[in-house]
C-alpha cells in the first residue's frame, strides 16, 4: 500500500490520561491499514501511549497525534500544546521513557513542532520492511 497525504490522520484529545485510549485505538487502526503485524501494531499502540504520557508531564490542554503512512510503515507525531522551555527534558535521550520507546518503536525522536510545541516522533516499520 502506498501512502498519500490524504492517508494522514490527526486526532486531538484533552490532555488527560483517561483520553489516551482514543489515541491508542486510532493508532492500531492506522497500523492495520498499513500492513503492520499484530505484534508491531501492539508495540505501536504502547509506544503512542508512552509518548503521550510523557507529553502529559509537559502540561498543556491538548494532546495531538498525527499518524501517517510512510514508505516503510507508520510515523506518528505526538505533541502537546504546552508552552515549556527546555524541551526535550534534560537527559531524555538516556531516560527510561526513551528506553521503553526504543524497545517498542523503530525510530524515536524528541523534538518540537514548527510552532514550538513539545513533541515525540515515533516510527514503526511494516512487515517485510528492512529500513535504511
Amino acid at each position: 500500500m502506498s501512502a498519500t497525504p490524504s492517508d494522514a490522520v490527526t486526532v486531538v484529545v484533552p490532555a488527560r490520561a483517561e483520553h489516551l485510549h482514543v489515541l491508542r485505538t486510532v493508532a492500531a487502526s492506522v497500523a492495520a491499514r498499513h500492513r503492520l503485524s499484530l505484534d508491531a501494531t501492539e508495540d505501536l499502540r504502547i509506544a503512542v501511549d508512552e509518548a503521550c504520557a510523557q507529553l502529559l508531564r509537559a502540561g498543556g490542554t491538548t494532546i495531538t497525534a498525527r499518524m501517517r503512512g510512510v514508505a516503510d510503515g507508520i510515523e506518528v507525531l505526538c505533541s502537546s500544546d504546552a508552552r515549556v522551555g527546555g524541551w526535550p527534558p534534560e537527559g531524555s535521550d538516556r531516560g527510561l521513557a526513551t528506553q521503553i520507546l526504543r524497545g517498542l518503536a523503530d525510530t524515536v525522536a524528541w523534538e518540537t513542532t514548527e510552532g514550538g510545541d513539545p513533541a515525540i516522533r515515533i516510527g514503526k516499520r511494516a512487515v517485510g520492511s528492512t529500513g535504511t
